[in-house]
């Protein structure tokens, strides 16, 4: 029986998830066909053909972060990841703001999934007629549909680590299978649906940034969103073999494949379909793909249905986990530690979570004047998650700056210090560019430094 529960702190269960297994879940986690479909037209709307180009400029700096994600694995391997990292290599003051940084940064990240996921799938119910126009463009239909599927995840990741790792595999097939499907065939057809000649200019263009750095400056908040969800096997890895070795590697893994997914892809996207159409549509996957074979289009419908499901559930995941180290290191209540017997999975807090998602689900949906609020909360957890990545690279400067006994430490110091002055910039793009987030960055970040204060027990570094 999966709802079997102990109440009471346990351990998560050890040697579940193998390399194959991490590197499905970090490579899934980052979700290609969702974040594409859900962040390229706002991307597009901002810089246009030099699009790509600012994702490739941020890559190094995220790419530095999961080398340094590495190396604090074989470190300090632990569920809480980020969190316990600061703890045990800086302090407990330093490791609880982290800790509040975190939970801020995936809790945003979840209500902009779920609506998404009812969206998405209300489209292909729709474009393949199994329900009526009336039915695909009410509120209680997205609503439902979206409930479905954090009930789907809630289940899934009750049943625990191997279900969840097992399911996530199923639904990345399915998901790169259709990509790569709809990548032959616009290759094969691209002399007769070039929209736009490919330039030089969309992958090097700097002279664009320099001449429009405030769109640039809008764009990265939203940049971020696409470029997370690889950490994912640093809060697996008490749940792995050999955890000491591969969480990390096979994030940086997730992350390099992401990357050529979306440098191919988008400049595909870019030469076949006009890039007004793709800056405003809310889906340019699908935009794109009923340029390329219209009559089998709504097939990337399913694409970005798998690739936001297991986003949701994978995301949830993290969070869980975060919140388990938190409560076993007695930052949270012991309650966010409790564990399904069976099943060995931190039911308490994925109760928690997907209550919590519910709640926000009904709330975006029904209540017209929060509709808005949205586009805000996306970019606001796009903030929040460089805000984590950008306090790792601190935590590795003052490991790096500190410990003499670390092999490469100059180069992994050098490497934390590129990584935290990216962060820091693309931060700090991101808030002076809203006066609303400013407002909202400063009440949310208070309740952290209260706790910060609160939590003044040193930690030695070993």
């Amino acid at each position: 029986m999966i709802f079997k529960i102990n109440r009471s702190s346990g351990d998560l269960k050890s040697n579940v998830h193998k390399f194959i297994d991490l590197s499905a879940l970090s490579t899934s986690s980052v979700a290609p066909a969702f974040s594409i479909a859900a962040s390229y037209g706002v991307i597009a709307m901002y810089l246009g053909f030099y699009s790509i180009m600012a994702i490739i400029i941020t890559f190094p700096i995220w790419l530095g972060a999961a080398i340094l994600f590495r190396k604090f694995n074989r470190l300090y391997p632990s569920a809480g990841a980020s969190y316990h990292w600061g703890n045990k290599i800086v302090s407990k003051r330093y490791g609880s703001l982290q800790a509040w940084i975190i939970t801020l940064a995936y809790f945003f990240s979840i209500p902009p999934i779920v609506i998404p996921a009812g969206e998405y799938t209300a489209v292909l119910l729709y474009n393949t007629g199994i329900i009526s126009y009336s039915i695909y463009s009410s509120t209680i239909t997205i609503f439902l549909l979206g409930s479905a599927w954090i009930l789907i995840t809630l289940v899934a990741s009750i049943m625990g680590a191997r279900p969840t790792a097992r399911l996530t595999e199923i639904f990345l097939v399915l998901e790169l299978s259709i990509i790569a499907v709809f990548i032959i065939i616009a290759i094969y057809f691209l002399p007769g649906h070039t929209v736009n000649t490919v330039s030089p200019a969309w992958f090097i263009g700097f002279g664009a940034l320099l001449k429009n750095p405030y769109k640039f400056m809008l764009a990265f908040p939203i940049i971020a969103t696409i470029m997370d969800g690889w950490e994912i096997d640093s809060y697996a890895s008490e749940e792995s073999f050999n955890r000491e070795k591969w969480p990390g590697t096979t994030g940086i893994i997730g992350l390099i494949a992401v990357f050529a997914i979306y440098l191919v892809t988008m400049t595909l996207m870019d030469i076949e379909t006009p890039i007004s159409l793709l800056s405003a549509s809310l889906d340019p996957l699908a935009t794109w793909s009923h340029y390329i074979i219209p009559q089998y289009s709504f097939v990337m419908d399913i694409a970005v249905i798998a690739s936001t499901a297991s986003s949701l559930w994978l995301t949830t995941y993290i969070l869980s986990r975060a919140w388990y180290a938190m409560s076993r290191e007695h930052l949270l209540p012991r309650q966010f530690g409790y564990i399904n017997k069976t099943r060995k999975s931190p039911y308490a807090n994925l109760i928690i979570i997907m209550i919590a998602a519910e709640s926000i689900n009904a709330v975006m949906l029904f209540v017209p004047s929060i509709e808005s609020f949205f586009a805000q909360l996306l970019s606001i957890s796009g903030i929040f998650l460089m805000m984590e990545f950008g306090i790792d690279s601190l935590t590795g400067i003052y490991l790096y700056s500190h410990r003499k006994n670390v092999n490469m430490k100059h180069i992994y110091l050098g490497i934390s210090i590129f990584s935290f002055t990216g962060f820091f910039v693309m931060i700090m793009f991101g808030i002076i560019t809203n006066t609303l987030f400013i407002i909202l960055i400063i009440i949310l970040i208070i309740p952290g430094i209260l706790i910060m204060f609160k939590n003044n027990q040193k930690i030695i570094p070993d």
